[in-house]
């Protein structure tokens, strides 16, 4: 066989396998494609789910606003007012009352952000905005308590814990600390997302529902009343 025969087999083939591997890479983006349209289409019929993935993005985003508006209060008036403040449960000896000035405002702020956009974007709320902001704000009430509470319990427990076992005590005062930290901030977010969900931003039963529900009620046949 001539070296030109040879040499165009080659090519051949090579043209070959380029053409099968560039069917695979096309074959293997539309799967990419396809699996992510399904799993669009999957969160897009359930409700619960979006508004799950939703008001995570949104804690995410009022988590970034609690911090910087902190941070800012902290610099420039909590650092000027550092007297000591106790009241309930909370307790601010070395940052004083500027300090839990600047955890309430910043707090506040975060919590108005995320009920404005929790309202209007994850559940779409229509009901009664002043019944949804007295509910609301008694939550983050009971949350901040729960927080406060709960974080003081499990940094001590664990502080206990790990300095009986030969820990340092400002590591097992720290690693406790950051775990009740975790925990409260996972049940907020539980607290939070099952309250606004079924109690807080709840949607209006449309009229033609309402309508139908009557009807259907009307429509059963009543009991024969027995003597």
């Amino acid at each position: 066989m001539s070296e030109e025969k040879i040499s165009e087999i080659e090519e051949q083939e090579i043209e070959i396998e380029t053409t099968n591997y560039v069917d695979s890479d096309e074959q293997s983006q539309a799967s990419d494609l396809k699996g992510i349209k399904k799993l669009i289409n999957f969160i897009k019929t359930h409700e619960t789910i979006k508004q799950l993935i939703l008001f995570t993005m949104f804690s995410l985003i009022c988590f970034l606003i609690e911090y910087v508006s902190y941070t800012i209060i902290h610099y420039v008036w909590a650092a000027k007012n550092e007297e000591p403040f106790q009241w309930f449960v909370f307790t601010y000896e070395s940052g004083g009352i500027g300090e839990f000035m600047a955890f309430l405002i910043s707090n506040i702020l975060a919590q108005i952000a995320t009920f404005v956009l929790n309202r209007k974007t994850t559940f779409k709320a229509d009901n009664n905005i002043v019944y949804a902001a007295v509910m609301y704000a008694i939550m983050v009430a009971g949350i901040i308590v729960l927080n406060t509470w709960l974080g003081g319990v499990l940094t001590d427990a664990i502080s206990r814990s790990m300095t009986a076992n030969g820990s340092e005590e400002k590591l097992a005062r720290d690693i406790g600390g950051y775990v009740g930290k975790f925990a409260g901030s996972f049940a907020s977010f539980v607290i939070s997302f099952v309250m606004s969900k079924f109690v807080i931003m709840r949607k209006k039963k449309p009229a033609s529902d309402t309508v139908a529900d009557s009807s259907a009620a009307e429509d059963q046949p009543k009991e024969e009343e027995t003597f």
